[in-house]
């Protein structure tokens, strides 16, 4: 937890609560699950715990103790910071699965206790005639008491390495903001020079050199995703050699990215304008999109940036498909939403290049 570098959720109960003590005893795998803080009063817990120098409050009324010994029903209270979400949860979950433990431990030493009871006052004769044995009678009530026994097994999945998504990461900022950035300020250098005039007064058409310019930017991403990939293997030892589906999705989310890039130099008809409107959506889309943070720890209202945004949506298939080596035919239908999305944006972009091309002409 954020609190300790053990990560170990840190509780406040109220001084003196005898009640409280053994939380100081329970341990997982010979480490204390628990670091206990007394408070004497109730105020300056919760005024604790809304600081955040405490995960929970745990708060057990007088006589809990006598309550719970005398078979009737006690009552504990707890109270947990729920502004961070994913530390409620883990907090909250810790917590009452001590006492859900706790009260399995109770049920079970009571039964115990009536089976004593019963083996000497139980009649004998209708042990005989129903054919009863302790065994039977224990199995029972411990059935009334835990009707389903919850048994978990372990399975070892496929889990990405943190180097796997950082590779990835690195993959999604290449066809996203460096992609973008070079073929929109690329060209509109070329028509600052006056190229792209001369070439319109050229054999060579406008698209030859739209052409080649995608080409060569596709190529220079290229080349850094390689150079990147083997960096990887080379420092880190790990790697992703991505298959030939895994290299269509990032020809795809280039494109994509390069006929996002090209409209938007293509509008603004200015480098510097074009670089400022290119960092304003591709930085917040680094991280709400999943490249650089992974969706799991996104806010609920920017998942479906990830799921849904072309860009996004294709590097989440990479990583489906080379990390959790999911089939093609999970993602087949995504890579079709893809490609349109792409061919709409390229169709868009190419609008606004041959206004820009016949501006020049005139």
């Amino acid at each position: 937890f954020k609190k300790l570098s053990t990560q170990v959720p840190i509780l406040g109960f109220l001084h003196p609560r005898p009640e409280g003590r053994g939380f100081h005893e329970v341990t997982l795998e010979e480490t204390n699950l628990f670091n206990v803080l007394e408070f004497k009063d109730e105020s300056s817990a919760l005024e604790a715990l809304k600081s955040g120098k405490i995960d929970a409050v745990v708060v057990f009324p007088k006589g809990f103790g006598t309550t719970l010994t005398s078979g009737r029903q006690a009552r504990v209270y707890l109270y947990f910071d729920k502004s961070d979400p994913q530390d409620y949860q883990i907090v909250s979950g810790v917590v009452k699965g001590f006492f859900g433990e706790m009260e399995k431990e109770m049920r079970r030493r009571r039964i115990e206790m009536q089976l004593e009871y019963m083996e000497l006052y139980f009649p004998k004769w209708a042990i005989a005639e129903y054919n009863l044995t302790t065994e039977m009678i224990r199995e029972y009530m411990l059935a009334s008491a835990e009707p389903i026994v919850i048994e978990e097994k372990e399975v070892e999945g496929k889990t990405a390495t943190p180097i796997q998504f950082y590779v990835t990461s690195f993959i999604g900022i290449q066809f996203l903001f460096a992609t973008m950035l070079t073929i929109g300020t690329g060209t509109l250098e070329e028509i600052e020079k006056g190229t792209l005039r001369r070439i319109v007064a050229s054999p060579a058409t406008a698209w030859d050199f739209l052409m080649g310019k995608m080409l060569s930017t596709f190529l220079v991403i290229m080349i850094s995703i390689v150079v990147g990939l083997a960096y990887a293997k080379f420092v880190f030892g790990e790697t992703i050699v991505p298959s030939l589906l895994g290299w269509i999705i990032i020809f795809i989310a280039s494109l994509f990215s390069m006929s996002l890039g090209l409209a938007i130099a293509m509008g603004t008809r200015s480098i510097r304008s074009t670089t400022a409107v290119v960092n304003f959506i591709s930085m917040p889309l680094l991280f709400l999109a999943g490249i650089v943070v992974p969706e799991s720890a996104l806010p609920k209202w920017a998942r479906p940036i990830a799921n849904y945004f072309p860009l996004g949506r294709a590097l989440k298939d990479f990583r489906l498909l080379e990390i959790y080596n999911r089939p093609a035919s999970e993602i087949a239908s995504d890579i079709l939403w893809i490609g349109l999305a792409t061919l709409t944006s390229l169709i868009i972009a190419v609008v606004l290049y041959n206004w820009a091309v016949k501006r020049l002409e005139i």
